[in-house]
């Protein structure tokens, strides 16, 4: 069957968890915000390690970093990729003397013409055409000859510049220009996502610093990057992923800083039930072991170790939202991670297929322990030019108060 891309919806709900799970809340203003415990309390649960370190000046490029390289359609030269380390993003440079680069003016520009002319005065009227029949005729007949006009041959060699261009532009990694290369090269990959969808998913998560929050994520880590770029290392995700290991390949052309990348804590489906035990870690006496067998032996233990921590973590609860972005049915989602939310928590819910989230609704709706799900479809200022027609709509979760006495 099918799937028709036209649809791709965003469900989005607020969970009213009937338990006593607000007796020890505790409150504390963070910058303005009301938090529901205390910073210094959940960086212990995160077990975050802050690193001092230099922030790097992201105007310019650094080594060991990834690059958007923006190139002509047509033929290419080759140049040293270390010329442009130190050098600012967005500026163009032409390739000369072979596989020397230098900057010019950026190409964008180029093609913009500074002129006083305006349409303001033009009148929509068929006796303005001077033109008879017989005289666009001939003017056919003249540009079949070889006589071209100045706006024909200014056609032509721009599409000649275009072909033979040695020019290129150096674009900064950012979750839009990430998300741009993907969508327009392979978009199945991040499930025909658009980045006004990912920005609605974040926005109604209420995704912030210094909170906690779990993202069921088969977008190969689009949706993940969104999340921990507004965290900013400031708090904690856990990202569950389908397999053994995970498929975030978008994360790490982010170039996130170590910080950043502490907060992140991974598991995969087999690893999030508690019916699921791990094997024992078979702890060795490091004296006898070699060079070689102790450094394999570290980073098993460190696995394991964190593995263990993260399960732990998971199984405490107290998480502040919950993103899916997944290909499985979202009911079995929600029966398994509800139980880890508090309360009046929002949940914000992306598929591609308009029925399946039909079917949530549904579900959702006979159930108690849900408020408000809301099921959207429009779209947000499109691109006339997109793939996959998806649309969305802007949707208000109402938030619940639980008394101690529910």
């Amino acid at each position: 069957m099918e799937i028709d891309q036209s649809l791709s919806e965003i469900l989005s709900v607020t969970t009213e968890i009937n338990k006593d799970i607000d007796k020890n809340i505790k409150g504390k203003k963070v910058k303005g915000v009301e938090e529901v415990e205390e910073v210094e309390e959940i960086e212990e649960e995160v077990d975050i390690e802050v690193l001092e370190e230099e922030e790097e000046d992201t105007c310019y490029i650094h080594d060991n970093q990834y690059v958007l390289i923006l190139l002509p359609s047509g033929k290419f030269g080759v140049f040293h990729t270390n010329d442009i380390i130190g050098k600012p993003f967005g500026h163009s440079y032409e390739i000369h003397d072979r596989d020397k680069i230098k900057i010019i003016r950026n190409v964008a520009f180029r093609e913009v013409d500074e002129t006083d002319a305006n349409n303001k005065e033009t009148i929509d009227d068929p006796s303005k055409q001077k033109l008879s029949y017989e005289d666009i005729e001939q003017l056919k007949k003249d540009g079949l000859e070889g006589q071209k006009t100045e706006y024909s041959k200014a056609k032509y060699i721009k599409r000649k510049e275009a072909k033979f261009s040695r020019v290129f532009t150096p674009v900064r990694p950012t979750l839009y220009s990430v998300w741009e290369y993907f969508h327009t090269k392979n978009p199945s990959k991040i499930r025909e996502m658009r980045i006004d969808s990912l920005s609605q998913m974040l926005t109604l998560a209420n995704v912030r610093a210094y909170s906690k929050m779990l993202v069921i994520d088969d977008t190969q880590g689009l949706l993940i990057s969104g999340v921990l770029e507004r965290l900013g290392g400031y708090g904690v995700v856990i990202g569950i992923h389908d397999g053994e290991n995970h498929n975030f390949d978008i994360m790490r052309y982010m170039n996130f800083s170590k910080k950043i990348y502490n907060s992140l804590r991974i598991l995969s489906w087999q690893q999030v039930f508690k019916e699921e035990i791990q094997a024992p870690f078979n702890y060795q006496n490091e004296s006898n072991l070699s060079e070689k067998e102790l450094k394999f032996y570290h980073r098993k233990k460190a696995n394991y170790e964190r593995i263990e921590s993260t399960r732990e973590l998971l199984f405490k609860g107290g998480f502040d939202g919950l993103l899916i972005a997944s290909q499985y049915q979202p009911e079995s989602i929600l029966e398994t991670f509800i139980p880890y939310l508090r309360g009046s928590r929002p949940i914000v819910i992306y598929h591609i297929n308009k029925e399946v989230l039909m079917n949530t609704c549904v579900h959702m709706r006979i159930s108690r322990i849900y408020l408000n799900p809301t099921i959207t479809e429009s779209r947000t200022h499109p691109s006339m030019s997109t793939s996959g027609g998806v649309d969305f709509e802007k949707i208000s979760s109402k938030r619940a108060k639980l008394n101690k006495e529910d």
